[in-house]
């Protein structure tokens, strides 16, 4: 039998399942970050690192790994040459690397066309239609990723720096935030040099729940990303009579914030990202 492997990494962690040819999944792993734009020698080793953890708890042989077909939907795939460098390195009888964006939408909206919103630690857009598959954004984290917890996060923190120089009003998270570094910029710029999206999204639970509190800053700052996530629906080609879902962490937050055509066309996903390469998988394995 050749199982079918399913990856979804992103910048917060990836998740794998192995399963049956018929599609059953038979086991779970999750692992560390994997955009592989940001990261791509970690990102590969948290990858088959998963892969082996779910070959384990479906109580198979990891030699098995070898004769499987596995589709992996990757941050940073679109980028650069990363896919190129990694697909020779896996170590899969058959691999195909896509777009995180692309599993995604296959699991949310099976085979119908529409169009999806995924906005998590980063942010990416997707559609299918007659023509195939498009996608608007996931740029990453330093030129895009608009709207995402990153984004909010590292525009946060700048607003309270920002603040603290009297160059903008004062709310109560941002005095909040430079309280928990002694009150000063100077540790939160150490610490932020170092600081991976993660890091940066791991602020953005308190802006949401700042901004539905009456916090000013946080407040304009939702409002800002907002805007743009619903110039992106638009781009990305959103038909309120096809399928529409919006997904990740942030997705039914700013769903909350946009008009009632954008609500009411939206629907729950049908499944996640995992489902999608599994079926995307299946698909491959049957081409070979």
């Amino acid at each position: 039998m050749s199982y079918l492997i399913g990856v979804d990494g992103g910048g917060t962690g990836c998740r794998v399942v192995v399963a049956n040819e018929a599609g059953d999944v038979l086991g779970r792993a999750k692992g560390g970050p994997a955009n592989i734009a940001t990261n791509l020698t970690k990102s590969r080793e948290n990858i088959l690192g998963a892969v082996n953890d779910a070959f384990a708890v479906a109580g198979l042989d990891t030699a098995e790994i070898q004769s499987s077909t596995a589709v992996l939907g990757l941050a940073g795939s679109n980028l650069g040459d990363y896919r190129a460098q990694l697909e020779p390195t896996l170590p899969f009888a058959r691999a195909d690397i896509i777009s995180d964006a692309e599993t995604t939408l296959v699991g949310a909206i099976g085979e119908a066309d529409g169009c999806i919103a995924a906005i998590g630690t980063g942010s990416v857009y997707g559609r299918r239609d007659e023509y195939g598959f498009t996608q608007l954004g996931g740029w990453g984290f330093l030129l895009g990723d608009d709207g995402s917890g990153a984004r909010l996060g590292r525009d946060f923190l700048h607003l309270a720096i920002l603040a603290y120089d009297g160059l903008q009003p004062h709310s109560p998270l941002t005095r909040e935030i430079l309280d928990e570094y002694n009150g000063s910029p100077r540790d939160l710029i150490e610490l932020a040099m170092k600081f991976t999206p993660r890091d940066f999204g791991q602020f953005a639970p308190r802006i949401v729940k700042a901004s539905k509190t009456g916090d000013e800053n946080a407040e304009a700052l939702m409002a800002k990303h907002t805007e743009i996530v619903r110039k992106s629906i638009d781009a990305i080609g959103f038909d309120p009579n096809k399928d529409f879902c919006m997904l990740g962490g942030l997705g039914p937050t700013y769903l909350d914030r946009l008009d009632d055509k954008y609500q009411n066309a939206s629907h729950p996903p049908i499944g996640n990202a995992l489902d999608g390469a599994v079926i995307l998988a299946k698909q491959l394995l049957a081409k070979s």
